[in-house]
């Protein structure tokens, strides 16, 4: 699976999730590489530019999510 594929996929679910659960708290678990392909989405970045950041085990990234879009809270926190 390419990087973009992991993008789409997970960019896919996070759209499926927002309706649903409006105005809700979802969490999703995940391996660094998809959460760094998430976050460029959100922000606009080039999928290349994942790289350019760490995403540590048990850290915690917030995405907030809404018909307006979607905005990055917190980047790689320690849990």
């Amino acid at each position: 699976e390419t990087m973009l594929d992991v993008q789409q996929r997970v960019v896919s679910l996070m759209q499926q999730l927002r309706k649903p659960y409006q105005n809700q708290s979802v969490a999703l678990v995940s391996h660094a590489d998809v959460i760094k392909a998430a976050v460029c989405k959100v922000l606009g970045l080039p999928l290349g530019d994942c790289f350019r950041f760490d995403i540590d085990p048990a850290s915690i990234t917030t995405v907030v999510s809404g018909d307006w879009g979607s905005k990055l809270i917190r980047l790689n926190e320690a849990a």
